[in-house]
């Protein structure tokens, strides 16, 4: 198994996990989703800049640019994933 395929599969694993954390608390992980990407953000700001200084490394094959990946690819998921309970109310209250 090459690393890029080792990588798409943390990525969705991050998703799927997203989602199902997404889906089963929404409240939750709609609070949570602004801390997390505060988070991802100033990581990544600091990767770029690390970048910035030494060129000649790519930080793109870092375990800290995959974890700050990761981390975002699990705000998708959640955002994705709290929506269908939020969609299921208003459809609910629509019918009424």
């Amino acid at each position: 198994m090459t690393e890029k395929m080792k990588q798409r599969i943390l990525l969705v694993f991050a998703v799927v996990v997203g989602f199902v954390v997404g889906y089963l608390n929404p409240v939750t992980s709609q609070a949570l989703l602004s801390g997390i990407g505060w988070i991802a953000g100033i990581g990544m700001f600091f990767l770029f800049r690390l970048s910035n200084k030494n060129p000649a490394r790519d930080y793109s094959e870092s375990w800290a640019y995959m974890l700050i990946r990761m981390l975002l690819f699990f705000i998708i998921g959640a955002a994705l994933g709290s929506m269908i309970p939020y969609y299921q109310q208003v459809m609910e209250m629509q019918q009424q």
